[in-house]
């Protein structure tokens, strides 16, 4: 059995988001190269919640499955840079802003 949980491009991923036992989100997709590619695109796809919701991940291909805890941020918290999103936006980033950490927003 592989004991590292690793995505490469190509594997099927499905990933379901939950909250309180609820499922809030699915996603399925072959176009996912690693962890942060996954993440990136859940956290894109659901750019209007927020909270602590749980991330149940099944990797097809390689027969491996996950879950862990994420936190996802308010609009005015959160700032992709690496994101065309911006783009389609009205809001504009000041630039060199950084993204906050949870302790500095209070």
């Amino acid at each position: 059995m592989n004991k590292t949980k690793s995505i490469t491009f190509g594997d099927k991923i499905f990933a379901r988001v939950t909250r309180n036992g609820q499922t809030i989100y699915n996603f399925v997709s072959e176009r996912v190269s690693n962890m942060a590619d996954l993440m990136s695109q859940l956290r894109i796809a659901m750019k209007d919640i927020q909270g602590l919701v749980m991330l149940h991940i099944r990797n097809y291909n390689q027969g491996w499955g996950d879950e862990r805890p994420l936190m996802l941020y308010a609009r005015r918290v959160r700032n992709y840079n690496f994101v065309d999103e911006k783009a389609s936006s009205n809001e504009v980033a000041a630039p060199g802003r950084k993204m906050l950490f949870p302790w500095e927003t209070h």
